[in-house]
């Protein structure tokens, strides 16, 4: 003990004269073998739950949106996994859950402040205690000094008194939205600390105090911005936000060791060092512009004493209740496998707090990997489909070409610079159809200058054209291109057809809703008072009959005027994060009546129905602004790729984020010995034909259930045990799929006074002969609302059970 003791005393010496050196430094933590957890052995750990952005689930689990989970999907994400946590708090040794803001995406809106209020009861109720704190989205007013803490619904729903009722809990600031916590697990103590969004002078000298007041204890520092994350999608960027808490509360706290947040959509790490030679992790996991806005993912991190270190995931228990033909591969991965979602921080435990803390004694190392059992548990039942990583083009010609395309517009990488008035801005690879800049004294335009449309280098990686144009346009200062009158693209209305359009779009980091709102990407002109029929135009009769906007809010609005009918038809995304290029894809279908939009591949869930193709009034397509009352107005600030446009649905793999380049097969190595037949006693009997010998085929082994024993040597195998695959409410009808044939159980419960009643409401059974799908009529009697269902299935193969929480949207109904 003696010796390190000294090693460490020296260590800090050395430290001390670097310190001020070293507390700007950011590096990247080295990181573990990614498969040195399953050589480790047993362990002293536990998991820390994390609950990133949380708010389209709860705005789409509610009501007054369409309750749009459930419908798809026979349950709601936000419910789903607070009840996982809790379902697995003993298994996995969750001892508390961290929420980083975000709870709601409208702070306004009731409707979603009690999908989320009954989410996060589930905690309670489990008595698995849980941090929470008030993202961007969650406050009426972002300054924290300015609020009127009367009317905001984050206190109304998450007041002081909730907090209380915590096991945990240590206090909040007089604001109620800054709070701290402490919990214990492996013999160890540690604090919380979570700050609400933009936390003031006030509120950090508060933390600070928090910190104080609890010396010896190790700290997690949670908020809702201090992390960002590059637009290569792996490199963290550390925010205004994250130098400002960096600089005020973290850099002499040497306590806080750990900072975790969401807002900024990805996942990014980076290791800094503090004032006193010691690491300080971040970490920034926030998934709601990812599919579904996000999937159901959380993250887990293991706080491992015996190999002294944290490893991670984030994983999502939603994804195996999803009903089969929900499933879309390239999204619905139960547990993701990037980079930053599965870290491995060497940590020495006892070293990093020695400076404050009592040396712990080692808790007996008594269990296998804790991250492990939870990627089990989150795949049980679901088999994770195959997925292909998307690849960057091999030069301009690698993407698929598209029977039907009717423009393909693209940028010149060889002329960079400003496009002059009336010059070609991009060339139309299809039919001609070139787009020309607009006139500098365009009506409805002032103050224009050439600099305001350049083309550029600058695109998204997986664009094969490697050239932009991007925009200088603010107020009544707008440039644009447009496509001539009479240009064939410009009258199809693709009834009959469907379409697809794709574009690649970057807003300037420096967009604000008040110079930027509503500008335009894409737009075909006109107004919607030129369309013949038109019953229904929107907003208003002088929008243009269609436009790829970006809204106040920051969400992608493709508004456009239907063919068939002739109405108004919008397709919306969440937020989307300005400074990063993204792909669009707008699909049409002209079967279904249907449009979809695409961000980044992911279909967003506001999108529209009953709608065929696009009016038309035969006037031109333009790049860089929108109209109104036939006029220019609205112009983009940022760049804008190639842009395609075909006459029919194209299905993924026909995107231009798709490739098309076929590595060449690599030249055989020439033979060393220039003899043909080097036997020096050739046989004159013909060679036979050279025939692989194939490799014996050796079964892969496979994973057994805790507690199955393995098949006697010689006896049978006990056939495998009809699994309970998803549980879904389709009308009056309860839909559980299983893996076989067996018997089923199903209990329904009710919630009464905030809890599940131990009473269930109805208990129904049904025999399946096989695979599939038992369909459950419930009864008559059964009132709309919330129910937990848990089915037991029992086969030859033994028994499995399954829970869900879903949504008898009204009450059901016989035939």
């Amino acid at each position: 003990m003696s010796n390190r003791l000294t090693r460490r005393t020296r260590g800090r010496l050395a430290l001390a004269a670097a310190a001020a050196a070293c507390a700007l430094t950011s590096t990247s933590a080295a990181l573990l073998p990614a498969d040195a957890t399953a050589a480790d052995g047993d362990r002293s750990s536990f998991l820390f739950g994390v609950l990133p952005d949380t708010q389209f689930y709860s705005r789409y689990s509610a009501d007054n949106q369409g309750d749009l989970f459930t419908r798809r999907f026979g349950s709601e994400p936000f419910a789903v996994q607070t009840e996982w946590l809790v379902d697995r708090q003993d298994e996995l040794q969750i001892p508390f859950v961290a929420h980083l803001g975000d709870v709601v995406d409208r702070a306004n809106q009731t409707q979603e402040w009690e999908v989320a209020d009954a989410a996060m009861r589930t905690l309670e109720e489990g008595e698995l205690p849980y941090s929470v704190l008030a993202g961007n989205h969650d406050v009426l007013t972002s300054e924290e000094d300015d609020r009127n803490l009367a009317a905001e619904l984050y206190l109304r729903y998450f007041p002081t008194s909730r907090a209380q009722g915590q096991a945990s809990f240590g206090g909040r600031d007089s604001t109620g939205f800054h709070e701290w916590h402490t919990f214990s697990a492996e013999g160890r103590e540690f604090l919380v600390l979570a700050l609400g969004w933009n936390p003031s002078d006030r509120a950090i000298a508060w933390a600070r105090d928090v910190l104080a007041d609890n010396p010896r204890l190790p700290a997690i520092l949670t908020t809702h911005d201090i992390l960002n994350i590059a637009s290569d999608g792996v490199t963290p960027v550390e925010t205004g936000a994250g130098m400002r808490l960096w600089d005020d509360l973290i850099r002499d706290n040497d306590q806080i060791f750990l900072t975790l947040n969401g807002h900024n959509h990805g996942s990014a790490h980076l290791r800094k060092t503090n004032d006193f030679g010691h690491s300080v992790d971040q970490i920034v996991w926030d998934y709601q512009m990812a599919y579904q806005g996000g999937n159901a993912y959380l993250g887990l991190m293991e706080f491992d004493f015996t190999n002294r270190r944290i490893d991670t995931a984030v994983v999502s228990p939603w994804i195996r209740l999803k009903p089969t033909d929900t499933i879309i591969p390239e999204f619905d991965q139960a547990v993701k496998t990037g980079p930053n979602e599965n870290l491995s921080l060497p940590l020495d435990w006892n070293d990093r707090f020695e400076r404050f803390a009592d040396e712990q004694v080692p808790e007996a190392a008594d269990h296998a990997s804790l991250i492990d059992a939870a990627r089990r548990a989150v795949l049980d039942g679901y088999d994770e489909p195959d997925t292909t990583l998307p690849r960057t083009p091999h030069d301009a010609s690698d993407y698929p070409r598209a029977d039907g395309t009717l423009a393909h517009w693209r940028f010149d990488a060889a002329a960079t610079g400003p496009v002059a008035f009336g010059a070609v801005a991009a060339r139309d690879l299809a039919a001609g159809a070139d787009m020309r800049r607009g006139p500098q004294d365009d009506e409805n335009v002032e103050d224009v200058e050439l600099g305001d449309l350049a083309i550029s280098t600058d695109h998204h990686a997986l664009s094969a054209n490697p050239a932009s144009a991007c925009f200088i346009n603010g107020g009544r200062r707008i440039s644009y291109m447009n496509t001539a009158l009479g240009a064939a693209v410009n009258g199809v209305n693709f009834v009959g057809t469907g379409y697809t359009i794709e574009t690649f779009v970057k807003l300037d980091r420096d967009w604000s809703a008040t110079t930027n709102a509503w500008m335009g990407g894409l737009t075909r002109e006109g107004s919607r008072r030129d369309v013949p029929g038109m019953t229904n135009p929107g907003w208003s009769w002088d929008e243009p009959l269609f436009t790829m906007a970006i809204s106040n809010l920051r969400e992608v609005q493709w508004n456009a005027s239907s063919a068939s009918p002739p109405e108004d038809r919008a397709a919306w995304s969440g937020e989307i994060m300005a400074g990063r290029w993204m792909h669009i894809a707008v699909v049409n279908d002209p079967i279904s009546a249907t449009t979809t939009l695409n961000i980044d591949g992911a279909p967003v869930l506001r999108n529209s129905i009953n709608t065929i193709g696009l009016a038309s009034g035969s006037l031109p397509w333009r790049i860089g602004s929108s109209m109104g009352t036939r006029r220019t107005a609205n112009g983009w600030f940022g760049c804008i790729g190639e842009t395609r446009i075909v006459d029919h649905p194209l299905p993924r793999d026909q995107w231009l984020t798709a490739r098309t380049y076929v590595a060449p097969e690599p030249e055989p190595e020439p033979n060393p010995n220039p003899n043909p037949n080097p036997n020096p006693n050739p046989d004159p009997t013909p060679n036979p034909p050279l025939v692989p010998t194939p490799a014996p085929v050796v079964p892969a082994p496979q994973p057994q259930r805790p507690g199955a024993g393995a098949p006697e040597a010689g006896g049978p195998e006990r056939p495998a045990a009809a699994r309970v695959r998803s549980i879904a409410v389709r009308g009056g009808s309860l839909r559980v799929r299983l893996s076989g044939a067996g018997s089923v159980r199903v209990v329904l419960r009710a919630r009464v006074g905030g809890r599940w009643a131990r009473r269930p409401v109805r208990t129904l059974t049904a025999r399946v002969g096989r695979a599939g799908t038992v369909t459950v009529r419930l009864p008559r009697s059964l009132r709309a609302g919330r129910y937990r269902v848990e089915v037991t299935a029992t086969s030859q193969g033994g028994t499995t059970r399954r829970s869900a929480v879903v949504r008898v949207a009204r009450a059901a109904r016989s035939r």
